[in-house]
């Protein structure tokens, strides 16, 4: 499958940003293991059955959730991500914990290969929505391709989130940096998911981090 990150094309900056930072994951990943946030994530999505499932996360990162999915019992797992570089700490990962066979990685944008992409039982975004500007197209997309349950994190709704994220943007516009985050209506985003036939069936919380998990109605 053709990859949206060559040099030049609207996400490399992305790509780049991303890609010198995947080391540092993985080492952190290998040494302690699941961020709160996610054991958060994998606590609502375990609401519901995992055995046999699939998975589709989105902005996987290098693989510590759809891995650990698989380790407790889904049966396949897609991952897409704009960084090459976390997509190789996230297949390495993958060989050695004897998953590699179970799950297919994908380089690029995901909204942009969403035709070509498999439906899932469960779909993940951690993290991701607030590194999209379109939202709405992020949101439609993703949702579209999911079966059963939904779960994502986003920052949370607090002065110190908003202010952090709105000042990274603001130097972003004046140095020209190649990525920066964007800060939505979460509040918009929910409904949004709620219209797509979504319930959301779990909810709790960090410091910087809300994590919501629905279930299709």
């Amino acid at each position: 499958m053709a990859s949206c990150c060559s040099p030049g094309s609207p996400c490399s900056g992305t790509n780049a940003f991303f890609s010198r930072w995947s080391r540092f994951y993985a080492r952190r990943f290998r040494s302690g293991g699941l961020e709160l946030v996610q054991k958060y994530l994998l606590d609502g999505i375990g609401t519901e059955p995992i055995s046999g499932r699939s998975v589709l996360d989105i902005g996987c990162g290098v693989g510590s959730l759809h891995l650990t999915l698989l380790q407790r019992g889904a049966a396949t797992s897609v991952g897409i991500d704009l960084s090459e570089g976390m997509l190789r700490e996230a297949r390495s990962f993958a060989d050695n914990l004897g998953v590699g066979g179970r799950t297919e990685y994908i380089n690029g944008d995901f909204t942009a290969l969403a035709p070509s992409v498999p439906e899932s039982d469960i779909t993940v975004l951690d993290k991701v929505v607030c590194c999209y500007e379109d939202i709405r197209a992020l949101v439609v997309s993703s949702t579209g391709k999911t079966k059963r349950i939904y779960a994502l994190s986003h920052p949370k709704e607090n002065i110190l989130m908003k202010s952090m994220f709105r000042g990274h943007m603001a130097l972003a516009r004046l140095f020209g940096w190649s990525f920066h985050p964007f800060w939505h209506n979460w509040a918009d985003m929910k409904a949004l998911i709620d219209s797509q036939g979504f319930s959301l069936t779990y909810e709790r919380s960090t410091l910087a981090w809300q994590v919501l998990v629905f279930r299709r109605r």
